[in-house]
């Protein structure tokens, strides 16, 4: 756990001043640490904690905080809790205990949070959100500013290509972490405030702006800064963020192409997005067999999908430049009873936005980010597994008995997961 050190720095004053609060996330190999010590560096006369949780060789250790007056702590629990939410809460417990009492300490104007490369940061900021809803002590105690994702130059254009699983380069939160780089890094930068981005020396021109119009179209409200920048770097990492009272609520790209929310323009020809949108459902076998082929030049699609082969179904499509899958989030509100419906204004209102008289909330809607794609073309294909008006007179009785490819592969992955809990 946390080891904290004897309480003999100064004090914040006898009113209770929330602890400002930094993270920075990244994959490994990305930075990390090197940024975490030039805000050491030059973060002036603020009094800065550092705590770390990440496991790697270049991390922080207790060496770095000697003559920088700055303090650096360490979290020696797995990871394996916080990367795989679905295990329970009790890393997640412990990094909040541990936010708590370095905020208790008083000594302190700002904690910055080395985090490991296993972590999406959205997790993090899911903390704190947590925390202000429920008034727990974090809540009181301290305030998250900054989400900082470091994204390496040389690597991430083609690590987002990758098809590799986490466990291949040798990093996971445990046997039950199945994620790919591919999906991590695009995340991590999805669920930021911030991105640095480092070793842009090593790289030509075109591959910089390239990396560059990849982060703003995943993520279109966040700052991109150059590691090279220098203090401008420093001085964004410890500032406040002025509506930190609120929590911090995230739109990637995909998310406000959905919502038809304003995108940066697109300078370069190259670049396309664009949504796919239908209120006919998917054949099911004309669709799997869409999926299985190489949908060249997409960069990010994300969005929610319906089989005509299993019509009260809501499935969600995510799709990086490596790899694709998807999953079933439940029941569309339409197959839902009306007595299990929220009651919120907000819910009725956007209900209403995608209500259609034939299908209800039911609909195709994919959001799609492009780099040399051919968006009409995809777009095109998706329409040809659109079910046709003679298919669409079968009615959902007559839809039930397509093959479904989907099926058959969920029931195969639930197999393998009971086979290897038996063993």
């Amino acid at each position: 756990m946390l080891s904290a050190p004897n309480d003999t720095g100064l004090k914040q004053g006898d009113h209770e001043v929330p602890l400002r609060v930094t993270v920075v996330t990244g994959f490994s190999g990305s930075g990390k640490s090197t940024l975490v010590r030039r805000v050491m560096a030059g973060r002036g006369r603020i009094r800065l904690a550092v705590l770390v949780h990440d496991r790697s060789d270049a991390s922080l250790d207790a060496d770095d905080s000697c003559g920088t007056g700055c303090e650096v702590f360490h979290l020696n629990e797995s990871m394996a809790e916080l990367v795989q939410r679905c295990v329970g809460c009790s890393l997640r417990e412990s990094l909040a205990d541990a936010m708590v009492a370095i905020a208790r300490l008083r000594r302190f104007d700002r904690l910055i949070i080395e985090c490991s490369a296993l972590v999406e940061p959205v997790s993090v900021a899911e903390l704190f959100n947590e925390a202000l809803a429920a008034q727990a002590p974090l809540g009181d105690l301290a305030r998250l500013d900054h989400i900082v994702t470091v994204v390496d130059a040389e690597s991430f254009w083609t690590d987002v290509r990758s098809t590799e699983d986490l466990h291949s380069r040798g990093l996971s939160g445990g046997t039950d972490d199945v994620r790919t780089v591919s999906e991590l890094l695009v995340e991590q930068v999805e669920y930021s405030t911030l991105v640095v981005i480092s070793k842009s020396e090593r790289v030509s021109s075109s591959r910089q702006h390239r990396v560059t119009a990849l982060v703003r179209r995943l993520n279109p409200e966040v700052d991109v800064l150059q590691a090279s920048s220098g203090q401008r770097v420093v001085d964004h990492v410890l500032s406040c963020r002025s509506s930190a009272l609120e929590t911090i609520s995230f739109q990637p790209g995909w998310v406000k192409l959905l919502e038809e929310g304003p995108i940066p323009r697109l300078s370069q020809t190259r670049w396309t997005t664009g949504v796919f949108r239908a209120t006919r459902p998917f054949h099911p076998t004309r669709f799997w067999q869409l999926v299985e082929e190489d949908w060249f030049g997409v960069e990010r699609c994300k969005g929610y999908f319906w089989l005509a082969s299993q019509p009260e179904r809501c499935f969600l499509w995510s799709q990086t430049a490596g790899v694709r899958h998807y999953e079933c989030l439940g029941d569309w509100w339409a197959a839902t009873p009306r007595e299990q419906w929220p009651t919120d204004p907000d819910f009725e209102a956007k209900l209403h936005k995608e209500w259609s008289v034939e299908f209800g909330d039911r609909r195709q809607a994919l959001a799609c980010i492009g780099y040399q794609l051919d968006q009409q073309e995809l777009f095109s294909r998706l329409r040809d597994c659109l079910l046709t008006p003679s298919e669409l007179l079968l009615g959902e009785a007559g839809w039930r008995q397509f093959d479904d490819p989907f099926a058959r592969a969920t029931q195969e992955a639930g197999t393998r997961e009971d086979e290897a809990e038996s063993d």
